[in-house]
């Protein structure tokens, strides 16, 4: 949960020990007026870097240094960022890198960009859940790390030997890709799992019916020898191809995803990918129960809600999925903007608390 938060020169704004108490705030005001810088910085509390552009880019134009303060439940977070040098995160007053905020803040984000998640490219997909499993294991991320060390030292070898790589030289670097790639494999389809057991029970509760994350790990991962045999003979195949594209072509960073949902036609039941054969609502509906199973998993693991962040979401949904995502969201802690309060249901005003944002400051009304 987050308690107060404070911000200088991060884009626009300039606020100062805003109290947040459990429950939900909305915050209201017109297009350009920084709602969306807002969400931007707590959500960098949580992950250390801005949702969208650089870090130098999220400083105020003409400021050289931003500060984003936040004091949470489980301590406090103070994040400077630089124009020139490296972001300095201090929690709880010590300085620390920026793996220790991972769940210390557990945040899950809706914002209108979102939908490419459905039908963009994989790297997006794969950047997701990424995310979502290095928050609840930080050693998902140390093994992320080395793993893609290692794909990048593997294919300058592949460039700089323009393709005439010794079997020794890349033999090297195939065992360690194996070794981190495995791991990787492992824990991805773990959570995936998790993730598909909550998504089950909300989408048959919610849109009636049943939605899924198809994923396919392309070798056995019963036996952890087996695994690393299995691995190295792929690799081993596509030497002849690797050295003509002169880049690696099997392992994790090669996943895809899939949401699918379950459609009936006539006696049968039909699988249907929502990336290439969705409409556009499905695939906000589709966001919304990701985020939504998301929210669960973080709750379970951390053994409180994560605060949800909507960023001006209900002018991109139909009046449909606006019932379902207000309807739905379970959580101590919800920040949401908006350009308008029409936009949102009576039930979910009742219960709020609503400022106004005006070019970067807020306005108690």
């Amino acid at each position: 949960m987050l308690k107060t938060l404070s911000i200088r020169n991060f884009r626009n704004l300039d606020i100062s020990d805003l109290q947040l108490g459990s429950g939900v705030t909305i915050v209201v005001g017109g297009n350009g007026q920084g709602k969306t810088n807002l969400i931007e910085a707590v959500y960098l509390l949580s992950y250390g870097k801005p949702f969208h552009g650089t870090r130098s880019e999220a400083i105020n134009w003409n400021e050289s240094n931003a500060e984003i303060f936040g004091e949470t439940s489980k301590g406090s977070i103070r994040i400077f960022l630089y124009r020139e040098g490296e972001t300095k995160i201090i929690i709880n007053n010590k300085t620390k890198p920026a793996t220790y905020l991972l769940g210390r803040l557990a945040t899950v984000l809706f914002h209108p960009g979102e939908i490419e998640l459905i039908g963009g490219p994989p790297a997006a997909r794969r950047v997701w859940l990424d995310k979502l499993i290095a928050t609840i294991n930080r050693g998902y991320l140390f093994n992320l790390i080395n793993y893609n060390k290692t794909l990048i030292n593997r294919n300058k070898l592949l460039k700089i030997s323009g393709g005439n790589a010794t079997e020794e030289q890349l033999e090297t670097w195939d065992r360690l890709l194996a070794k981190y790639g495995i791991k990787l494999w492992q824990e991805r389809e773990k959570e995936i799992s998790s993730l598909n057991r909550i998504l089950n029970k909300i989408s048959k509760g919610t849109i009636g019916k049943n939605a899924r994350i198809e994923y396919t790990v392309p070798i056995n991962l019963e036996s952890e020898g087996l695994s690393k045999k299995e691995f190295l003979r792929a690799l081993k195949n596509k030497r002849g191809v690797e050295r003509r594209l002169i880049m690696t072509t099997f392992g994790p960073h090669r996943d895809d995803l899939k949401l699918v949902v379950e459609e009936e036609l006539g006696q049968s039941i039909l699988e249907k990918d929502l990336g290439p054969f969705g409409s556009r609502a499905e695939k906000r509906q589709a966001i919304i129960l990701l985020n939504l199973a998301q929210a669960q998993l973080f709750s379970r693991i951390f053994g409180e809600p994560p605060v949800i962040l909507l960023d001006d979401v209900t002018s991109e949904l139909d009046e449909k999925n606006r019932g379902l995502l207000l309807t739905h969201i379970s959580a101590r802690q919800i920040l949401i903007t908006t350009t308008s309060l029409d936009l949102l249901t009576a039930e979910f005003k009742k219960r709020a608390r609503v400022l106004n944002m005006v070019d970067g400051k807020i306005i108690e009304p």
